[in-house]
């Protein structure tokens, strides 16, 4: 599992790249934080390809199918009140 913040200056690069290069390498799940946005984008490996499990807002909770017990509030991620 690789949880990758972004930044204005490499989202091009993580959307692109490094999504590319986790799935070639078999990573199961790839989360991409969009701190901008308040949003997590969350990629599940099936038969080798990225999937779009969901996409996160931050009023959610994310989940991890990786790691069933982590669990993050999205609201405490981006400093909200939850």
């Amino acid at each position: 599992m690789i949880i990758e913040v972004l930044s204005p200056s490499t989202a091009l690069k993580d959307f692109n790249e490094k999504f590319n290069l986790y799935q070639k390498y078999g990573v199961q799940e790839y989360w991409i934080v969009d701190p901008g946005n308040r949003t997590v984008h969350v990629y599940t490996l099936l038969d080798g390809v990225y999937q779009v499990r969901d996409l996160y807002s931050e009023q959610d909770s994310v989940r991890s199918n990786v790691f069933r017990d982590f669990q993050i509030p999205l609201g405490r991620l981006f400093d909200l009140e939850v």
